[in-house]
């Protein structure tokens, strides 16, 4: 049987619990399982928030390495941004620049603290 929280995630969304009186581990778990079920479900925005909620950078980055591979390079930004990976949030940008997605590629350059190029896209293309 599944845990009730993650339920209750899966059925209303992250935003319905307070998981803030379960210590660390306990939440990570919690939020890793829920991540993990949403993507098999292929709610992959709403995994990636949780997966990023629950501090899981090594899985943020494995999922995006996977989404670039099949060509889907919005799904990688928006694992890299919380996991804050320079050298893929720059590839990635080029990526979604290409595919006209101006406001996700300044999104990234500004997570991968490159200011400069957020604010040359935003001014230029947004």
């Amino acid at each position: 049987m599944e845990h009730p929280i993650v339920e209750k995630i899966l059925k209303e969304g992250v935003n319905s619990v307070n998981l803030s009186m379960l210590d660390k581990n306990s939440r990570k778990k919690i939020l890793g399982i829920a991540g993990e079920r949403l993507y098999r479900q292929n709610r992959f925005v709403e995994a990636i928030e949780i997966i990023a909620k629950a501090g899981d950078v090594e899985k943020l980055i494995k999922i995006g390495d996977l989404f670039l591979a099949e060509g889907r390079a919005e799904l990688a930004t928006i694992c890299f941004i919380p996991a804050k990976d320079r050298q893929r949030l720059s590839n990635a940008a080029v990526l979604c620049i290409k595919s006209k997605n101006y406001k996700l590629a300044a999104k990234a350059y500004e997570a991968a603290d490159n200011k400069q190029m957020a604010d040359f896209i935003q001014q230029n293309f947004a």
